[in-house]
């Protein structure tokens, strides 16, 4: 193990790491506690990171609209995915695969195969970022406070426990009353927004924004949610659980540069967590299912 591995100026770097990810997490966890799933998250941002990137090199005095920009681009292509899954009745990984291109493709005609280099950005949204407040970075106190802003919904409010009823059960949830089609678009137009946030942080983190920003996050976003204990199958898991996988994967990502291990281990990771998370999910819902019918013959049995 590298001895700069333990240091708090390295924890502090995958702390930073991981803040990021761990909001485009919890917007795969969203979706995926619906029973669906985004893979259009890495383009969402990319698109919404390259307009805010290229208002503000054109407007130098831009501000706060920048981060309205931001959410309203996320929202609009959330509410895309959202449309085409739960209206159109499209499978949501064929839908996102088809939205992932669409909006990545977008993304190159409008730049024109044009980056955004850090000299033409303003210089607080460069700085700001980089502030630390009694020690503590602000981008990850931001991160944090968005996260428990999202699980305090879930958990809290009824359109959030929605979500999770929808997951659970959907044919029950509309024996209950409750309007599947809409709640799944809510989840969509959250994980929208959450990941057009996230672009307009990621760019300013990282300077220079290019058409190909936030490629591989539906990988990263998805293995992050499923370590944190997200179902695959939807109904059960926290964002909370997701960004504390975001913290996860971050921490191996680390750990495999400093040892100068391979990038292509990092892919091997988060592929196998998903596949052990679908593995771990199918044998949780075999058990069950073997249990109900141990209680219905024992039912049988008794009557």
């Amino acid at each position: 193990l590298s001895p700069r591995f333990l240091t708090v100026q390295n924890a502090s770097v995958i702390a930073s790491n991981a803040a990021i990810l761990a909001i485009v997490a919890s917007a795969q966890a969203i979706v995926l506690l619906t029973r669906n799933v985004d893979v259009s998250v890495g383009s969402i941002m990319g698109f919404a990171a390259y307009l805010t990137s290229d208002y503000a090199a054109h407007h130098p005095q831009a501000g706060a609209e920048l981060v309205l920009m931001a959410l309203f681009i996320g929202i609009g292509l959330g509410f895309l995915n959202g449309l085409l899954v739960a209206y159109g009745r499209v499978s949501s990984l064929i839908a996102t695969l088809a939205t992932m291109s669409l909006y990545r493709g977008f993304t190159y005609i409008y730049a024109r195969g044009q980056e955004i280099t850090s000299s033409k950005l303003p210089r607080w949204m460069l700085t700001s970022v980089d502030l630390r407040i009694g020690g503590i970075p602000a981008l990850i106190m931001l991160c944090v406070l968005v996260v428990l802003a999202v699980s305090v919904f879930l958990r809290h409010y009824p359109l959030g426990r929605r979500i999770y009823a929808v997951g659970s059960n959907s044919v029950a949830s509309v024996f209950y009353g409750l309007r599947v089609e809409r709640i799944v678009l809510l989840a969509y137009i959250l994980s929208g927004l959450l990941c057009g946030f996230a672009g307009l942080l990621y760019a300013a983190r990282i300077g220079t924004v290019t058409v190909v920003l936030a490629s591989g996050w539906e990988m990263s976003s998805l293995a992050a949610a499923v370590i944190g204990g997200v179902s695959v199958t939807g109904g059960s898991g926290t964002v909370i659980g997701a960004a504390l996988g975001a913290l996860v994967l971050a921490t191996i990502d680390n750990g495999l540069v400093l040892l100068g291990i391979p990038e292509f281990w990092r892919m091997f990771v988060q592929g196998s967590s998903i596949v052990a998370a679908a593995a771990v999910d199918v044998f949780i819902a075999f058990r069950i299912r073997k249990s109900l019918q141990g209680q219905r013959r024992l039912g049988k049995g008794v009557a």
